[in-house]
């Protein structure tokens, strides 16, 4: 037994060395700053929380912190899941807040999230007939982010499946890997300015009638300033 106990100390041991590496010099960097964008979401569920469509945000954010402990340890496969989980939560946040009836399915289980759905061309959240409902103002750089949208998540969904150029770029054993770490910064931070665009569009009516536009600014603008729709809100 004790040389049971044994192997799973030197887990421990191990995860602690892993961890040192992940967290040290330019590393320490990018993963605070993927870890401040908690914050910057969190705002957005403060200004939400009396919205039904909130707890699937609130979900989203666990699987952030669990991608943000998994990345640091070395458990990538972990972290991408995590990654798509927390992706997919957001959006299909927002595209349950335009429609409480699927909500309200999804919440006795009789609708499930189709990643389909999200991201359909016609109907989906990034689609002119969505995007205008909200912001029309945003339907130009939808199609942008659909693109991105449905990149990063084909992308982290083959180290999920096991895909064979995925599977072989994973380190056999629990380990730092800077090339895989600096992937999966590169996923986060496009994630997020998907996210950062979707959440704006969809409740930047919502913020100005909150009187909260200037509150918004430093996040939307560090995270998405670069397009013409977020230079037009804060020029």
């Amino acid at each position: 037994m004790q040389k049971y106990i044994s192997q799973y100390s030197n887990i421990n041991d191990e995860f602690a060395k892993i961890i040192s590496k992940s967290l040290e010099s330019e590393n320490l960097q990018v993963h605070a700053r993927a870890a401040s964008f908690l914050d910057d979401f969190q705002q957005w569920i403060d200004l939400l929380l009396d919205r039904y469509e909130v707890v699937l945000y609130k979900e989203a954010v666990s699987e952030y912190r669990s991608m943000l402990l998994f990345w640091c340890m070395g458990l990538y496969k972990h972290a991408f899941m995590s990654l798509r989980s927390y992706f997919e939560a957001v959006l299909f946040g927002v595209q349950l807040s335009a429609n409480e009836l699927d909500f309200r399915l999804w919440k006795s289980e009789s609708l499930d999230l189709y990643w389909s759905r999200i991201i359909n061309e016609d109907d989906g959240i990034f689609a002119n007939k969505f995007v205008g409902a909200f912001d029309p103002l945003f339907c130009k750089e939808a199609l942008y982010m659909r693109k991105i949208a449905v990149e990063v998540y084909r992308e982290c969904s083959e180290f999920i499946h096991n895909n064979y150029g995925a599977a072989i770029r994973l380190p056999k054993a629990t380990q730092f890997d800077p090339k895989i770490f600096d992937l999966l910064r590169d996923k986060v931070e496009s994630i997020n300015q998907v996210i950062m665009f979707v959440l704006t569009m969809r409740y930047m009516e919502l913020v100005r009638e909150k009187d909260k536009v200037s509150n918004f600014e430093e996040p939307i603008m560090d995270s998405i300033g670069y397009l013409t729709c977020i230079q037009e809100i804060y020029r």
